[in-house]
């Protein structure tokens, strides 16, 4: 999918609104649960938890280890992506009615469920990304083409790979 300029200005405008809400999140100084102890260890210890992916991804963007704590660029990325990932949704279930995909979409991000994933400091970038790699995965899975069921296999590996639980947006 090639992005128009009203897919551009639809991730724009949906991104601001994403990030207003998320506010208070993106300053907060507190850690959340499992933050305490990657933060004062520097540890990664996802793969222990059978979130191999999420091992990879901290690595890289901290240049190894120890990881330190990037807050707030792991829920700005993984909103990014997040949002980029309902674009690429939008258009086809709904069309060019970009009101009602606005507020569709923000359920997902202002379910309280979720927020609770977003207060995370570590945690939210592949948290994020796993719903959003879960959300193209299962567009790509309407194709009974094979190249794009091999692509729907290869990202819903992916997205087990960095967070389970989404599995149930699949």
């Amino acid at each position: 999918m090639t992005f128009n300029r009203n897919d551009k200005m639809f991730v724009s405008i949906f991104l601001s609104l994403v990030l207003i809400y998320t506010f208070p999140l993106l300053t907060q100084q507190a850690y959340y649960i499992d933050d305490l102890g990657r933060s004062l260890y520097g540890g990664l210890g996802w793969s222990e938890n059978g979130r191999p992916l999420a091992d990879v991804i901290f690595y890289i963007i901290n240049f190894g280890l120890p990881i330190t704590d990037l807050s707030p660029l792991p829920l700005i990325l993984g909103l990014t992506v997040l949002v980029i990932s309902l674009a690429y949704i939008r258009d086809y279930l709904f069309g060019d009615d970009y009101i009602t995909a606005v507020l569709c979409f923000m359920m997902i991000i202002a379910n309280p469920f979720f927020i609770e994933n977003l207060s995370y400091k570590y945690d939210s970038l592949t948290m994020c990304l796993s719903v959003a790699i879960s959300i193209m995965a299962s567009r790509k899975s309407y194709s009974r083409e094979i190249s794009n069921i091999i692509i729907a296999v290869t990202l819903t590996i992916a997205y087990l790979s960095l967070y389970q639980a989404s599995l149930n947006i699949y």
